[in-house]
């Protein structure tokens, strides 16, 4: 449970937003300044920060959290009865509900912690894919999928008998062919996986709607969105997905930290999701 100190933090953070609460056009500079790591120069030039997708950079407060951690509450979670494990669990726990309320999830135990969105797909079709696919069932994505939203399907279709389709892209703007999607969107079709956001082009898929006509069909919508989060307001308990994995914490936290989320249906399949929602 989030305390009054985190409250307080929390508070004072969102009042020191730049522009919060106004319609005052972003200070540049002051956020520049929030980040350590662009006080510097390169080939002469002030550092200026385009990788994002790869590695983003990491604010003041997470580096002076982290180094607080480390000097004062290092100690294993949930695994001990000592002061600094209680303080340990407690910060994990408050960052688990922090997670829940930003995705706007109906509760915390839906939210596993997990190193990327790649494991959090790969638990998911380890898991809950193992339990509920099996010899004829089709795996229905889209060909604007990155290869972490692939790999594992195509792992576990070849593993329990079932076999993938593809929602074609169409167009010079690379938008799903929406007439193929009503076509293929239907038994056997028992997983739609689908990307929030295109990585490679900036395709911004309409996941509600489709969550829903997976739902209508019979089959089990799954989302990805390691590029949608900081961009696009969604709220996860409307869509109604079995399960979404999204980096929502990479942009300004440690790195390979990321969450699943899931509805309890598929939690509750997932033995390590049991385990991490504790």
């Amino acid at each position: 449970m989030e305390t009054a100190t985190d409250a307080a933090v929390a508070g004072r953070e969102r009042a020191e937003l730049p522009g919060a609460g106004a319609s005052a056009p972003p200070d540049w500079q002051r956020l520049r300044d929030d980040f350590p790591i662009l006080h510097q120069t390169v080939h002469g030039k002030p550092l200026i920060y385009f990788d994002n997708a790869a590695t983003s950079q990491k604010p003041r407060v997470v580096i002076e959290t982290l180094r607080r951690y480390y000097e004062r509450d290092n100690a294993n979670v949930h695994r001990g009865i000592h002061e600094l494990s209680n303080r340990a669990t407690r910060a994990y726990e408050g960052a688990r509900e922090r997670v829940a309320r930003f995705l706007n999830a109906r509760s915390a135990e839906e939210i596993v912690f997990t190193r990327g969105t790649t494991e959090g797909i790969n638990l998911v079709a380890q898991t809950w894919g193992l339990q509920n696919l099996g010899p004829g069932d089709v795996i229905l994505l889209t060909e604007l999928e990155h290869h972490s939203n692939l790999v594992p399907w195509q792992l576990l279709a070849r593993r329990v008998g079932a076999r993938l389709a593809f929602v074609p892209v169409t167009g010079d703007e690379g938008t799903v062919d929406a007439r193929r999607l009503e076509e293929l969107l239907a038994p056997p079709v028992k997983l739609f996986a689908m990307v929030h956001v295109s990585n490679s082009i900036g395709v911004v898929n309409p996941v509600a709607e489709w969550c829903a006509r997976a739902r209508s069909k019979g089959s089990s919508p799954w989302w990805t969105a390691p590029k949608a989060r900081g961009t696009c307001p969604w709220t996860s308990r409307h869509w109604a997905a079995t399960s979404s994995s999204s980096p929502v914490t990479r942009p300004a936290a440690p790195p390979a930290w990321a969450s699943c989320t899931a509805d309890t249906n598929c939690s509750n399949t997932c033995p390590r999701g049991r385990a991490a929602a504790k």
